[in-house]
């Protein structure tokens, strides 16, 4: 069942959040719970937020934050945040949960969904496979400041 994010959902996601970034085969040991609950809440407090849920008999498994953006054509959510506790990581649930998300979305009038990640990270594979392409004409921009 995929549920609109409360602040009660917020330690449950803070969980799932450390669990699927920490475990492999990211094994992201930097984060801790301290971050990971200042980053949570800072994407919830973000201008035109909107978060999902999804829960199996009540129990939260995954979550996606992101904003939902007004542009010209018509509207757009750009994803933060998916992520899915690392016992149902290649279990199906997160293409499962990214299915229900995008028809609720188009059930709403949204015509697309944007995001950002790295060709070398698993998530690149999950979104490949799930129907999102690259735009040739994005391109993520950083400069890494020390």
């Amino acid at each position: 069942m995929i549920v609109l994010y409360h602040d009660e959902d917020f330690e449950d996601c803070v969980t799932i959040y450390l669990d699927a970034f920490t475990a492999p085969p990211l094994c992201y040991h930097f984060i801790t719970k301290e971050n990971a609950k200042r980053y949570i809440k800072d994407l919830t407090l973000a201008p035109s937020f909107l978060g999902y849920v999804y829960k199996i008999d009540t129990v939260p498994m995954a979550f996606i934050f992101g904003k939902l953006d007004n542009y010209f054509p018509g509207s757009m959510f750009e994803v933060y945040e998916l992520a899915v506790a690392s016992a149902f990581h290649r279990s199906g649930i997160g293409t499962h949960f990214l299915e229900l998300f995008e028809a609720k979305l188009a059930g709403y009038g949204v015509e697309a969904i944007s995001l950002h990640t790295s060709r070398s990270l698993p998530a690149y594979n999950f979104y490949s496979k799930n129907g999102y392409e690259e735009m040739s004409e994005s391109v993520t921009l950083t400069k890494w400041l020390k």
